[in-house]
C-alpha cells in the first residue's frame, strides 16, 4: 500500500499548537477547549510529530544539500558572467548580473517546495 502524502500545512499547525501548549502552562484539556481542538487529535498529533522527528533524525540524508565547488578558470569579466545553479533533478537556473535578489529568492523557494520531500534543491 502506498504511503499517504503528508499534509505539511496541517503538520505545521499542530506543531505550533503543541509548542504554544508547552509554553502556556495550561493542561491539555483547558488548552484544547480554549482553541476548540479535540483532545484526541492533540494527543495523536503530539505522538505523530514526535515519531516523525525521530524518523527524520534516524534516516541518513541521501545527498548533501551543498556540494563542494571548484573554480577552474576565473571569469574574464566577473560582473557579466552568469551564475549557473544546478538542481538535484538535473534542471539548471542561470542567474545574470543585476538579477533582482527578491525575485531570485522567490524562484528558488518555489523550486525547493516542488522537490520531493527530503531531496535538496
Amino acid at each position: 500500500m502506498a504511503r499517504q502524502q503528508r499534509d505539511l500545512t496541517r503538520e505545521q499547525t499542530w506543531r505550533r499548537h503543541i509548542e504554544q501548549h508547552r509554553s502556556s502552562g495550561l493542561t491539555i484539556r483547558v488548552y484544547c477547549a480554549a482553541y476548540q481542538l479535540r483532545e484526541t487529535s492533540f494527543y495523536f498529533w503530539r505522538q505523530e510529530i514526535a515519531k516523525r522527528d525521530r524518523e527524520s533524525v534516524a534516516q541518513p540524508k541521501s545527498a548533501p544539500a551543498f556540494v563542494p565547488v571548484a573554480v577552474i578558470d576565473p571569469p574574464a569579466v566577473s560582473n557579466e558572467t552568469p551564475i549557473d545553479i544546478h538542481l538535484a533533478d538535473g534542471h539548471r537556473v542561470r542567474v545574470r548580473a543585476g538579477c533582482d535578489r527578491v525575485l531570485l529568492a522567490d524562484v528558488l523557494a518555489l523550486l525547493r517546495q516542488s522537490m520531493p520531500e527530503g531531496r535538496p534543491c
